[in-house]
Formats: C-alpha cells, sequence, structure tokens
C-alpha cells in the first residue's frame, strides 16, 4: 500500500456511495483538503482518518498506522483520562484533561470536540450538574455537526466519535426525565447504524451502547418482549463479532425481561453465562458499574506502531548502519533523532528511507493491497469462517480475492500463499511439511531475514505474526514443541519492549498467548502457561475481546491440575472446576460451539458428570 493508496480508498468508498466531498468532509476539514488526501498530495493524521473513514461506515481498524510518538502521546492521553473517569477517580481526569488541553493539537476540531466530551462527564459526575452536562455535549456535536437535527439523521454522515456524543445526550436525556427526547433519538441512532454502516467490525463498538439505554427506557416502559427481542438480536451482534463490550449489560437487561416472559429454558442459560462473565470480571477486578464507563469502554483492535521504532527495527534487521542507510536523505544525527523519538520524519524522508530499505510500507499499511475497501472485508470474513471452522465457506470467500488481488505485490503475494497454505493444511490436501514450507515461504515475501536474524528486534505486522503462529503449530505438531515455545515467545518479547501499550497489538497478541499457554503446558511448564493464561485473560478484559476467553479459562484449569498433579495434591480441584464451567459458559455464550463440546467431554472424563 503506498503512500497515496489511502486517498484513493477514500475516493472510491465515496464515488461508490455518491457522496460529495463537502458532505463527507462537513466540520472535518475543508474540501481542498480532502481534495488533496484523495490525490495523495496529503496524509491525514490518525484521528481525522478514522473520522473520514467512519463517516463512510468503515472501521479504520483494517490498516495499520505508523505513527509519531507525538501522535501516540494525545492516544495515550484520552486513555489516560478515560482509564481514571472508569475507575471513578474524576479528579484525576480532570488533571489529566487540563494535560491535554494544554497540547497546541487541541486548538484543532476533533481535539475540542474531545475536550467537551470530557467536560459534560465531568460536569455530571463532579458538580452533578446535568444541565451544564447537556450544554457541553450539544457544544461538542456542534464543532463537527453545526445545526444537527436529530429527525433528520439520515441525511448526516456520522462518525463513532459523532454517535458517542448522541448516546451520551441521549442518556443525559434520560436522566432529566425526559424520556421522549431520549426514546427519539436512541431510535434514530439505531436506524441510522442498521442502514448506514455495513462494516459489522465498527458497528459493533456503538450498537451494542445504543441498544443498552434503550433496553433500560424499554424495561421502565415494561415492555418485556420488545426489549427481549432487541438485547438477543445485538447479543447475536456482538459475539458473532468476538467483542464483550456491552455484553454483561445487555445479559443482565435480557434476564429482567426473560422472568417476566417465564421462558424458563433460555433464562437459566443466559443466567449461567452472565454469572460466568461477571465472576471473570470480578476475579480480574475488571467491572463496569455505570452508563458512562459503559459508553467509554471500547473493544480495541487497532495496530499501532511508532514510526521510530519502526525505522529503528528495519533498519537493524536489515543490517545497516545511521550513515548508510541517511546517506544522502538526511544526516546520521537527524536519523539518530528520528530513531530516538525526538523528531518525526517528514513523509518524503519516511519514504526514501523505507524504499533505500526495500520496505513497501508507508504511514498507513492495509494487510493486502487493494484500492477496494470489500476486500479488506472479504478477508475478515474468511479469517472468521476459519475460526469457526466452516472451511468450506472459507474457501469461497478466499477463491474470490484470489481472482482480484494483484499478485504482484508482496503483501498479497503472502496473503494469498498464507492462506491457500492453510485451507489446504485444514482440509487435508498437505500434510504438516508442505504447510511449513508454506507459511515460511509466504513470510519471507515481506521478511526477507526470516529465519537469519532474530525477530525479536523486528517489525511484525498483524500478517506476519499471524504466520509465524501458523510456523509454531506446525513446528509443534512435527515435535518441536521448544522451537514451537521460542518462536512464540520472541513475538510476544517484540511486542513487550516497545512502548506501544500491548492492546494495540491485541489481535495478534491473544492468539499467540492462547498457543504459547498450551505449549507450555504441554512441555511440563504449568506454572508459566498459567501466567500466561492469566495475561491473556486481562487483555481480553481491557481489550473487550471474548473469542479467546474460553480458551485461556479452560487451559487455565488444564495448568492448575498439571501443578496439582505434580505436587501429588488436589488443593486447586474447586478453582480448576471453577474455570471449566467459566469456559463452558464462555465459549456457549461466544457460540464456539465444538469448543463448548470439548470442555463437556473432558469435564466429564475428569469429574465423572456433565455441564448443562
Amino acid at each position: 500500500m503506498r503512500q497515496n493508496d489511502i486517498g484513493k480508498i477514500i475516493f472510491t468508498l465515496r464515488k461508490h456511495y455518491n457522496i460529495s466531498q463537502e458532505m463527507l468532509c462537513s466540520g472535518l476539514c475543508s474540501d481542498a483538503t480532502l481534495s488533496r488526501i484523495e490525490l495523495g498530495e496529503r496524509i491525514p493524521d490518525k484521528f481525522l482518518l478514522d473520522a473520514l473513514l467512519q463517516r463512510l461506515g468503515k472501521s479504520p481498524d483494517k490498516l495499520e498506522t505508523i505513527l509519531s510518538e507525538r501522535d501516540y502521546f494525545l492516544f495515550e492521553k484520552r486513555q489516560a483520562i478515560e482509564k481514571a473517569i472508569f475507575e471513578h477517580n474524576f479528579e484525576l481526569a480532570k488533571e489529566e484533561l487540563i494535560l491535554y488541553e494544554e497540547q497546541k493539537e487541541c486548538e484543532e476540531k476533533l481535539h475540542q470536540q474531545y475536550k467537551y466530551k470530557i467536560k459534560s462527564v465531568l460536569s455530571d459526575e463532579l458538580e452533578h450538574d446535568t444541565k451544564e452536562s447537556i450544554k457541553y455535549l450539544l457544544e461538542a456535536i456542534n464543532m463537527t455537526l453545526p445545526s444537527f437535527n436529530i429527525e433528520n439523521i439520515l441525511e448526516y454522515l456520522l462518525s463513532i466519535e459523532e454517535i458517542y456524543l448522541l448516546l451520551m445526550l441521549a442518556q443525559a436525556y434520560s436522566n432529566t426525565e425526559e424520556e421522549g427526547q431520549a426514546l427519539q433519538l436512541l431510535h434514530n441512532v439505531i436506524n441510522y447504524l442498521d442502514q448506514k454502516y455495513s462494516d459489522e467490525e465498527e458497528k459493533v463498538k456503538v450498537y451494542p451502547k445504543a441498544v443498552y439505554l434503550l433496553s433500560k427506557l424499554l424495561l421502565q416502559d415494561e415492555k418485556y418482549d420488545e426489549l427481549v427481542t432487541l438485547c438477543l438480536k445485538t447479543i447475536d451482534l456482538i459475539v458473532s463479532n468476538g467483542v464483550i463490550n456491552c455484553l454483561s449489560e445487555l445479559l443482565q437487561l435480557c434476564i429482567i425481561g426473560l422472568r417476566h416472559q417465564n421462558n424458563q429454558e433460555l433464562l437459566k442459560r443466559i443466567t449461567c453465562q452472565f454469572d460466568s462473565l461477571n465472576e471473570i470480571y470480578k476475579e480480574y477486578n475488571f467491572a463496569t458499574s455505570n452508563d458512562t464507563s459503559t459508553l467509554l469502554l471500547e473493544n480495541t483492535q487497532s495496530e499501532l506502531y511508532l514510526v521510530n521504532e519502526f525505522i529503528k527495527n528495519c533498519r537493524i534487521a536489515n543490517g545497516l548502519s545511521q550513515e548508510t542507510l541517511s546517506g544522502n536523505i538526511c544526516s546520521p544525527e537527524t536519523l539518530s533523532r528520528i530513531e530516538s523519538g525526538k523528531r518525526a520524519p517528514s513523509i518524503k524522508n519516511f519514504q526514501s528511507l523505507t524504499t533505500r530499505m526495500g520496505i513497501n510500507k508507508d504511514l498507513y499499511n492495509s494487510f493486502i493491497s487493494t484500492e477496494n475497501f470489500e476486500v479488506f472485508e472479504k478477508k475478515r470474513e474468511i479469517t472468521k469462517m476459519a475460526s469457526l471452522h466452516k472451511y468450506e465457506e472459507a474457501e469461497t470467500i478466499f477463491n474470490e480475492l484470489e481472482q482480484e488481488l494483484n499478485d504482484n505485490v508482496p503483501e498479497n503475494k503472502q496473503f494469498l500463499l498464507h492462506y491457500r497454505t492453510y485451507l489446504d493444511y485444514r482440509t487435508g490436501k498437505i500434510n504438516s511439511e508442505q504447510a511449513l514450507s508454506g507459511y515460511e515461504k509466504a513470510l519471507r515475501y515481506t521478511m526477507k531475514n526470516y529465519g537469519k536474524t532474530s525477530i525479536k528486534n523486528n517489525y511484525i505486522s498483524r500478517e506476519e505474526a499471524f504466520l509465524i503462529n501458523r510456523v509454531a503449530i506446525i513446528y509443534k505438531n512435527l515435535g518441536f514443541i521448544d522451537k514451537s515455545i521460542n518462536l512464540l515467545k520472541d513475538v510476544l518479547e517484540n511486542y513487550e519492549k516497545s512502548k506501544i501499550d500491548e492492546k494495540y497489538h491485541s489481535v495478534a497478541s491473544l492468539m499467540i498467548m492462547a498457543n504459547l499457554s498450551m505449549y507450555l503446558e504441554d512441555n511440563g511448564n504449568p506454572i508459566e502457561g498459567e501466567n500466561i493464561c492469566d495475561k491473556g485473560i486481562k487483555l481480553s478484559l481491557r481489550c473487550a475481546r471474548g473469542n479467546l476467553l474460553a480458551v485461556f479459562l479452560a487451559e487455565k484449569s488444564c495448568c492448575l491440575e498439571l501443578i496439582d498433579k505434580f505436587n501429588e495434591n488436589n488443593d486447586n480441584k474447586k478453582a480448576r472446576i471453577k474455570y471449566l464451567q467459566q469456559a463452558f459458559y464462555i465459549s456457549e455464550l461466544m457460540k464456539d460451539i465444538k469448543f463448548r463440546d470439548t470442555i463437556q467431554k473432558y469435564y466429564y472424563r475428569n469429574y465423572n458428570e456433565e455441564l448443562n
């Protein structure tokens, strides 16, 4: 994906939906700025890019972003503010907001909008002044949506941040007993999301929160049938996307509705799922407790890297000195300052440095190279089908992509060989040795030194992490478990060495942790395996990801069983049973029926009774 590809993607999407430049960028930037972005003459910052893609109903999480230390500082400052609010430390949140406001970037619209959003929360929580809170919310909305009219919501293009603001406004209205306004706002937002957000990866970030607020009002009005129908539909959306944000809250409301419907069988099952999820939150000191927390907590799938770490790691991996790399591009002193994070490279210098290293990377990178955003969505669907063991469906979509992708681009060649190898291996068309050869060949399309130098200090994309994980699985299957464990540890160590929070690599990290914990147990190291499980559970909760939560719980039980075996006691039996029960209900909740049945058989074999 070259530098102007992000502009081409925005242009292609805008034309596909017949949206004018003026409509797309209204309140965000000028028509001229958007035009320059689409022509590849200007690169938007992460905040503007996210807003533009979200207004088109698409998820920016399908891109990897290489940030300057400055931009990452702003991201982390927002996280610090929201963490303080989530923990009810509102005075700390106020202090962090003051530091945020002091940054020169805060003068820009999107940062001003965020400032007003947080001031709204603090007015409500610290001063208990709902009217002042509403005033700040309206100011925030007006920053990018001047003269907004909720009755004509379908005429607008809304980013996730703008939808959050509308939901917070609905919450404020319901707190001031303006239920009619709140209901209208929520119904209109839900209708907007149903019609405008075709990308479920982005829709699932905000749709459950809208339904949660609406369901609370339905409960007040004793509309139990509507409540249950809406909650069940939304729970299905949540779990089918592997996330858990707002899931506990919706399960709780659904339980209340089911009690009034007297649906005992469904009530029993959902109650067990709700209890299991809440037990995990409680054990790991991670419990949502109010509407503000519910609205702020978001499932995280962004893939972020620091530009200085990226350049330094790639230079070292290519065996280049600063003098050699910088020659005729910038001075060695300038490159040193870039690599230390004291200076951000210009776009021209970044392109020149990456080109000299033979790297086809830019500040925004898709996992495959295309101007057609639908290709990204098909790729995600392949991954989704494969995780559900629906290999025929995955292969059908993959065959379509084979016809659409330019196979001269390294990233595309890597993706095509990766998934052709994976699908052939999973359906028995090739053996382990052939799969290993295919995976390693695919890795070398973008990691030319793979196998020659350590990956601990290298740049690792999400796609490369997936491939490394596949290689580790084959090593394990071939009996080289130590090699497998070391490879997975190297990826995690690579992430841990970065200043970037591990949650910004969570999609790959969680998958790697799940396999690593199992291999450590198999290799006779259950204590380390249990520690990895705990890390995986905590990261899953932080990022509101639920697709591997049951795996970590079940594996933690297995590690504890092996610890008891080594110690010749049953000290952990109660905990082992608890984690297996939780894993059973969480896997059922997340619709991983195959894994649920595996847990059922294992539980019966070890404890001579069934889970139900």
